[in-house]
């Protein structure tokens, strides 16, 4: 897989988890939020980059799980990074009329304890979304057509 591809890879999924995470900021649609960037980033920003074949062609279900897993980790951190310094400001306007998940606190009083459950909870949206990444190249590869001269690159080196 190229630099290029894991680089705008990450762009896109950190965009995708900031709006998702502004999103969030309404207590109604947080479920719908956290369920997308757990399950459904990886999907959203694979058939993104491959819309076209723009920003990226040909995968196999190994490139669709790495590529999902750096998705869901990035998307996470985007999500925190979004969500978190956006419910500390309501807390502050509104002050005890918003629900602020006890962010505020624990940035004030433990960041360290904070930053290792972002880290901790983005790589398991890492996990979850390398599942879906490696089941959506399965299905891309089953769906799209792919060139007459495309040969499948080998991993197997025969030595004589």
């Amino acid at each position: 897989m190229n630099e290029l591809v894991i680089k705008r890879a990450t762009i896109f999924s950190l965009i995708l988890g900031a709006s998702l995470g502004l999103l969030a900021l309404f207590p109604s649609v947080i479920g719908f939020s956290l369920f997308a960037v757990s399950f459904l980033s990886s999907v959203v920003v694979i058939l993104y980059m491959k819309r076209n074949d723009k920003h990226l062609g040909i995968i196999d279900n190994e490139q669709g799980a790495i590529l999902g897993a750096i998705i869901g980790f990035f998307s996470g951190i985007g999500f925190f990074v979004a969500f978190s310094p956006m419910v500390c400001i309501l807390r502050l306007i509104f002050k005890e009329k918003y629900y602020s998940y006890a962010i505020p606190d624990i940035i004030t009083e433990a960041f360290w304890l904070f930053v290792i459950i972002v880290v901790m909870v983005s790589i398991i949206f890492a996990l979850t979304n390398s599942a879906v990444g490696m089941g959506t190249a399965f299905m891309l590869n089953k769906i799209e057509e792919k060139p007459k001269d495309y040969d499948v690159p080998l991993d197997i080196k025969i030595e004589d």
